[in-house]
């Protein structure tokens, strides 16, 4: 690998994250990008999940725009996805449930209560990406008794 020095700064090498703490069901290595490395608004963590499980089960809203991707693992096969995710959207009483089954991208606008995330089927692994148009994560709880997560 060649690095110009003069662009060494845009580079980052290997930015692999453990997650295992945090989810010990994802097994396989996980990528972390925080842009406030280089002062961009853009965050990204890019995960491979082998088998089911809950990831996120407390509804929150954040105050910037974010996107969730999921595909297949095989990246040579993006479009053959044989899992079953489930994401609710939507405030306490009017949640609705998003039954995702193929490759997709799902936009969560600021302000959207969003989660919980499960990871209900996983026949073939798949890659799920959050993407997150902010330096500093901050995940308020729909519940106001429950404090904020801050990254």
């Amino acid at each position: 690998m060649h690095v110009p020095e003069k662009y060494a700064k845009y580079y980052k090498s290997r930015p692999v994250g453990d997650f295992t703490k945090l989810y010990p069901q994802l097994t396989a290595p996980s990528f972390h990008i925080w842009g406030r490395e280089w002062n961009s608004g853009y965050r990204m963590d890019w995960f491979c999940v082998t088998e089911p499980f809950l990831m996120i089960n407390e509804p929150h809203t954040h105050e910037f725009d974010q996107f969730l991707a999921f595909q297949n693992a095989d990246a040579t096969r993006v479009n053959d996805f044989d899992a079953e995710v489930w994401l609710y959207v939507g405030p306490k009483g009017e949640q609705e449930k998003f039954v995702i089954t193929e490759t997709c991208f799902i936009y969560i606008p600021a302000g959207l209560v969003h989660t919980p995330l499960e990871f209900k089927v996983i026949r073939k692994p798949i890659v799920f990406m959050d993407i997150a148009l902010t330096s500093h994560y901050v995940r308020t709880p729909e519940d106001k008794t429950k404090p904020e997560m801050r990254e």
